[in-house]
This record gives structure tokens, C-alpha cells and sequence, in this order.
């Protein structure tokens, strides 16, 4: 009976060791004052949550898609400097649908890391048509690479249907999905340049500089938000997934649903900043 007594203690000293020693994501929560947007999600840099609102809630992930965009272009890329052309017809299929445009011209001589920080930094639809038509030979087919990709990540409540953003009823995540997304494309080292890059001038003959749309609208956002990608459509509000650093420590925040429009104060982005104030 002692011997049995003493299995169980050793045991359950086991089962606290392990729990206590292998639960390296978790962290206290924390407070955060009313927030613009409706949805959102703060984790630490080892993925533990530290504070949700409605994160599991169906939304619309506007250019937060160009995310997923950009990690799939670069893990199926060989060749980041590999050249291709802005075709026409991209060109005036975007504008015809008054996308947000990176500046690239019909007939521009590019290569795959022009169009990353174009997707990226300037949230083109012209570069995010140009990298699909380019790597998978149709945005249609490229689309299947990134639900591929949503579904190795555990992304279940997200389908896309093309690989711009653009509004589509049927082109739906979450921003837990979306975290999860962010949380690993940031580990990849090429995207992580790019996202946290504040301009980039292109390689194409008549040189183009791109800025981050992100960046430009943060005063004095050096050392507070060190990169992220903005969305916005009338269907989906404000929206950002940003990286924010506060004594050396790295969190992601994402969030989506503020009320506003491209062109009105950044609520999105005042969220991010308001979680900075409260870590």
C-alpha cells in the first residue's frame, strides 16, 4: 500500500512538473480599455493569448489576405530576382475595381521581390495579380496554393477566393485565423524584412518608390509598431495585424472591424497603440 501511496505522489509530482515547465504560452491577461474595433486579438510572441474580443467571430480579412499572399509567393519562389511583366489586362481589371494600387505600370519589367514589397508595403492588387498570374499561372489557381496553405495551418474558419482582398461574401476568416497566419509568416526571415521595411525602391527601369502604408501613418511608431499590414473595405471596416515591440519583447495584435473608412482617422491603428499603452 506504501509502495502504491508513493507511485501516486511520484506521479502527480510528474504531471505538475511537466505542466508547469511545458506551458510556455500562457501569460496573464490583460485589461485593454474600449477598443474601435470589434474584433481582436493580442498574443505574445510565443503565441499565448493575452487578451481576445470576439477573435473567433466570422469577418471579412480585406488586404489582411495579402499576408497569406505574400508567405505562399515566397515559400513556392526559387528565385526572388526572377523577372516577369505587369501585363495590361491586370492593370485595368484593378483599377476597373478601384483596388489599392502599388504604382506598377502595364509593361514594367518586375521581379518577385518587387511585387512582395508591392504586395506588402503598398498593398497593390496590381502586384498581388501579378505574383498569382506569375508563380501559379492564374489567380484562380494560386488561391488554391493559399487555402492549401490556411488549411497545414489549422485555419478552419477561413476560405479565400482570390488573392487581393478585394470583398467577396465567400472570402471569410477570423482574426484568431488570421493570428495564427501572421504568427507564422513573421518567422519567415524574407517576409519579415519586407513587412517591416519602411520604403523599398524597385529594380524595374523607371524606378519605383514603395512605402509602407502602415508606417507612414504612425508618428513616431520607431520602436512602438515595427511593421504590419493595414486592410479596409466597407464590408470588413479597418483592419491591421501589426508587430509591436515594448521592452524587447515582440507581440502581435490583430484586429479588424473598426469604424472608418481609408481616408478617416486611424482607429486601427489608435487600437495598436492602445494596447502598446497597456502591456
Amino acid at each position: 500500500m506504501k509502495k502504491f501511496v508513493l507511485f501516486c505522489c511520484i506521479c502527480a509530482a510528474a504531471i505538475f512538473f511537466y505542466y508547469t515547465n511545458n506551458t510556455t504560452t500562457e501569460q496573464t491577461q490583460i485589461e485593454l480599455p474600449s477598443l474601435h474595433s470589434k474584433n481582436a486579438l493580442l498574443l505574445n510572441e510565443k503565441g499565448g493569448v493575452l487578451y481576445e474580443k470576439n477573435a473567433d467571430a466570422i469577418i471579412y480579412p480585406a488586404s489582411l489576405t495579402k499576408i497569406m499572399t505574400a508567405i505562399v509567393a515566397i515559400e513556392v519562389s526559387a528565385d526572388l530576382q526572377k523577372q516577369t511583366i505587369v501585363e495590361p489586362q491586370t492593370i485595368s481589371k484593378f483599377t476597373a475595381q478601384n483596388a489599392s494600387m502599388a504604382g506598377f505600370m502595364a509593361g514594367d519589367f518586375v521581379t518577385i521581390e518587387d511585387l512582395l514589397y508591392g504586395t506588402l508595403l503598398a498593398s497593390g492588387a496590381d502586384a498581388t495579380g501579378t505574383l498569382a498570374d506569375t508563380i501559379a499561372g492564374s489567380e484562380e489557381a494560386f488561391v488554391t496554393l493559399m487555402n492549401n496553405k490556411a488549411h497545414e495551418l489549422g485555419m478552419n474558419d477561413t476560405h479565400f477566393v482570390n488573392a487581393s482582398g478585394l470583398h467577396d461574401d465567400a472570402h471569410v476568416s477570423s482574426v484568431r485565423d488570421i493570428s495564427k497566419l501572421f504568427h507564422y509568416a513573421i518567422k519567415n526571415p524574407t517576409f519579415y524584412q519586407i513587412l517591416t521595411s519602411k520604403s523599398y525602391i524597385t529594380h524595374v527601369p523607371n524606378e519605383l518608390t514603395i512605402t509602407s502604408s502602415l508606417l507612414m501613418k504612425v508618428p513616431g511608431g520607431e520602436g512602438v509598431i515595427l511593421g504590419g499590414k493595414t486592410g479596409y473595405t466597407p464590408e470588413a471596416g479597418l483592419c491591421l495585424a501589426s508587430i509591436i515591440e515594448k521592452d524587447g519583447k515582440h507581440y502581435i495584435f490583430v484586429t479588424t472591424n473598426a469604424n472608418g473608412q481609408a481616408w478617416t482617422p486611424p482607429f486601427h491603428i489608435e487600437d495598436a497603440l492602445t494596447a502598446y499603452d497597456a502591456l
